[in-house]
């Protein structure tokens, strides 16, 4: 939701049925409608600090195979890792002081996973706004925090870095980087105040 000009992602504990399956909590994924190939990505947020919580700012190639992908094949259609994804922010339920920054893709030669990346500290993640960027062409992608590198990878022709993506905003709950999850978990919320990208 929207509140006081900024838009609010919130994991709540709460029981929910889909499709005969009943999870314990509930949250959001954004998919973009835009889909851009190089330029720069600022994202402007605050993130959640409590336990369990696997918030990220990240994009996919929008040539995925997947539900929730409002381009459907306009792009092409392949599964993940081919498609590519840039994981701009992630940050793990058991460490709030730390921003990850990585990469997935599959090689468009032989078509094997690698994945490379990297993180950093940052101190006050879910009090104070913090800015999220990725910088994109022919030649490279740079991760940034507050204008500072996290990591850096050669654009070259063995990755598909080449197509067109979108970005994704969530808070996942638990899981690789989300972890345990605190019986006593009741809410959170990361809080965007802008993403600007720009070709």
């Amino acid at each position: 939701y929207v509140s006081d000009g900024t838009l609010k992602i919130k994991a709540i504990k709460e029981e929910y049925t889909s499709n005969g399956t009943t999870k314990s909590y509930t949250s959001a994924r954004l998919n973009s409608k835009f889909a851009f190939k190089y330029g720069k990505v600022e994202v402007r947020a605050k993130l959640p600090g409590e336990g369990g919580t696997w918030p990220a700012i990240w994009t996919l190639g929008a040539n995925i195979d997947e539900i929730g992908n409002y381009f459907g094949d306009q792009y092409g259609s392949v599964g993940w890792p081919a498609c590519g994804e840039i994981d701009i922010m992630e940050q793990r339920g058991w460490d709030k002081t730390s921003s990850i920054a990585y990469f997935h893709w599959g090689d468009t030669n032989s078509g094997q996973y690698y994945n490379a990346g990297d993180e950093t500290t940052i101190s006050n993640a879910s009090s104070e706004f913090h800015i999220y960027a990725l910088e994109w062409d022919a030649n490279k992608m740079r991760i940034t925090l507050d204008g500072e590198l996290v990591y850096e990878l050669s654009n070259t022709s063995d990755k598909p870095y080449d197509n067109p993506h979108y970005l994704l905003l969530n808070i996942a709950m638990g899981g690789n980087l989300g972890g345990d999850i605190p019986p006593n978990f009741l809410e959170d919320i990361m809080e965007i105040d802008y993403v600007r990208i720009y070709q």
